[in-house]
């Protein structure tokens, strides 16, 4: 079965004549690739030492772009696949290299922020593109540095410091679908210490997401962030952020008819986060020692008559500490080599509740925990300053699990004559069970859900091969990467039990692969215009309950996107283009009256946006910005509707001393 789609721009073959096109600039300014990244090891690096799995987001980008989901941004990143269940404030996920949504490690200003009391996966819903300063991305197994959840990658979210004495920035925006956004921030950043407080809120009537009826589903969410920093003397700092996030969505349900149909149901959730570190320096910025200590909460509270399960409510709390000491030193023995060896221990507990009323005799109530030490070690050696080695291990001792031990090796060399960097590295990761596929219970649909406690890891382990290529004085980036990727023990989460009473979720036998192909294109045409392109081919594959091998759900064969940024002599004025396209991609279907699972295929789909900021005076700027331009119909997920056309309309505010 095929589900109408629309315009399919072929994204790639602009990717291959991007090149010819800037063969013909003589005059480029640089292309950045000297920023320091804080994700891709267990110490800040140059990203050109991280390897070309590292993309990095900067607020130049975000401010181009105005957009107003972060999703918006990441369906650009070569190997990520972007899933939404319709409109504003629908559940979206977000795979890498074919991974499921809940391999990869999503930070908040370095607090963990995967939801833990549900599926382990971020919902990247909730997550507004204001106030954010730069986002960094890691692709690739990356539980040797951070643990379980980072099995498949890791995206960092960076918001926002005041940069002068004294800061004030606001907005409004309004637009399509019933659409309100305001924000404002105020800040300050002295000699010794800087301080940053923001809060937004959005209002939206929504869409229609089910296909069947014609209910709009509203949403609305209330943020607020907040990050302060202390040079308490010259070599001791203080770190400290906050965020609250609270949100409504109205949602539809399947009613048994293999589709989603109009119904009450409304999501609440609350998440929490907060994080602390304290970081002290001696012998010169040789000896680095860091004490941290994190804190969330997600509370998800469901209401929908039209269910067995009227109401349920999961709840957890994330408790994480670590100690982390790291030595440089440099050496000379015939070659001149710089050294940086990390340890660290790690120290994490959940906890997890659940409540809704008992169902066919079974009592969802419930309140479980569980919690894991980790002992963790880096070493980096960069020889004669063109040869990096870098090996990372870590071992996990869980009081519920089996213990695991992880590690990831890479080898990195430049070649200055040619500009060229080659990368190879090879990496294994582990995802422990989430707290639902354990013991959770939904008693919605065709047969309810009863979690497995006897569930054991996932386990991974891939290798990939990376090439960075400079040209016209290191003002152009090309970008190759083939990654080669399997998984083990992988957890199916919809597998009826023995009795067929009831779904459950069991360890598959055999192999899940995934392999592909990135390139990446980054140039600046001149002073004033900017371009880059991304295009990813991706083979995954898994082992079905039945032992047949199938391509994965979701993950589109094909991706690509291009964006291109045009500024004014006086950078007054400012117009970006983007298009991303999203090939063919498999679902499920669940049809009456057998409720048989059944392969669907979704169309092609390219999003074209726009957007256009003109400076007006003191700080004042209006916005304009509209989503897929050309009305292209298309889903994410089978039988839910998405939005089409979309235009906003926004002021800005941005005052500094």
């Amino acid at each position: 079965m095929r589900v109408r789609g629309g315009v399919a721009i072929r994204a790639w073959t602009v990717f291959l004549l991007c090149p010819l096109t800037v063969a013909a600039v003589t005059e480029l300014p640089p292309v950045n690739s000297e920023e320091i990244v804080v994700t891709a090891a267990r110490i800040p690096i140059p990203q050109r030492q991280a390897g070309p799995g590292v993309t990095v987001i900067s607020r130049e980008t975000i401010e181009a772009r105005n957009p107003r989901y972060v999703t918006d941004l990441l369906r650009d990143v070569p190997g990520f696949a972007v899933s939404r269940l319709g409109g504003a404030g629908k559940q979206t996920q977000l795979r890498v290299r074919g991974a499921e949504a809940h391999h990869v490690m999503v930070l908040i200003d370095g607090v963990e922020a995967n939801d833990f009391s549900l599926d382990d996966a971020f919902d990247f819903a909730h997550l507004q593109a204001d106030e954010i300063e730069r986002i960094e991305i890691v692709r690739g197994p990356q539980s040797a540095l951070w643990g379980s959840d980072a099995l498949a990658g890791t995206i960092n979210i960076i918001t926002r410091e005041a940069d002068k004495a004294l800061t004030a920035r606001g907005g409004v925006e309004y637009g399509s679908f019933d659409t309100e956004t305001f924000k404002g921030s105020v800040g300050t950043q002295q000699t010794n210490y800087h301080a940053n407080a923001a809060v937004s809120y959005v209002d939206s009537g929504g869409i229609n997401v089910a296909e069947l009826g014609n209910e709009e589903d509203g949403y609305r969410n209330g943020t607020a962030n907040l990050r302060v920093g202390w040079r308490i003397r010259d070599d001791l700092s203080l770190a400290l952020s906050g965020r609250l996030v609270e949100a409504e969505n109205e949602r539809d349900s399947d009613l048994g008819l293999g589709v989603p149909s109009d119904t009450p149901g409304v999501t609440d959730v609350f998440q929490a986060y907060s994080g602390a570190n304290l970081i002290w320096t001696g012998w010169e910025g040789r000896w680095v020692n860091t004490l941290s200590g994190t804190y969330s909460r997600m509370d998800n509270h469901d209401v929908d008559s039209t269910q067995f399960l009227p109401e349920s409510q999961a709840e957890g709390n994330k408790y994480r500490g670590a100690a982390q000491s790291t030595v440089k030193l440099a050496t000379n023995h015939g070659v001149a080599s710089m050294h940086a060896l990390t340890v660290a221990l790690d120290y994490e507990k959940q906890d997890f509740t659940q409540r809704g009323p008992i169902v066919f005799g079974l009592d969802p109530n419930q309140e479980r925990e569980f919690s894991t030490y980790s002992y963790c070690g880096e070493y980096r050696i960069t020889v004669a300053e063109n040869t990096l080695l870098a090996a990372s291990g870590r071992y996990d001792d869980s009081d519920e699990f089996e213990s695991n031990g992880t590690y990831r090796v890479s080898l990195s060399h430049s070649f200055p004559v040619t500009a060229t960097s080659a990368t190879l590295s090879y990496g294994t990761g582990q995802k422990s069970p989430t707290f639902t596929d354990r013991f959770g219970f939904f008693a919605g649909g065709f047969l309810p859900f009863i979690g497995n406690p006897g569930l054991t890891p996932e386990k991974s382990e891939g290798y990939e091969f990376g090439l960075r290529q400079a040209l016209f004085g290191k003002r152009l980036e090309l970008g190759a990467t083939y990654f080669n990727e399997k998984l083990l023990d992988e957890i199916e989460g919809f597998v009826v039990d023995p009795t067929g009473a009831f779904f459950t979720a069991v360890n598959l036998d055999g192999t899940s692969k995934r392999r592909g192909i990135e390139l990446s294109f980054k140039a600046n045409l001149s002073r004033q215009i900017d371009l880059s392109s991304s295009y990813t081919y991706l083979d995954a594959t898994e082992v079905e309950a039945t032992g047949l091998r199938s391509d994965e759900i979701r993950r589109p064969r094909h991706q690509g996107g291009i964006n291109a940024t045009w500024r004014s002599a006086n950078a007054r004025t400012q117009l970006n283009i983007n298009a991303a396209y999203t090939g063919d991609h498999l679902d499920d279907w669940f049809p009456p009256p057998t409720f048989t699972k059944t392969r669907v295929t979704l169309d092609s789909y390219t999003l074209v946006g726009i957007s256009a900021t003109q400076a007006l005076s003191r700080g004042w700027s209006l916005t304009v910005r509209v989503d897929n331009l050309t009305d292209d119909e298309y889903q994410d997920v089978f039988g839910f509707e998405t939005e089409g056309v979309a235009g906003y309309l926004g002021l800005k505010y941005d005052f500094g001393l």
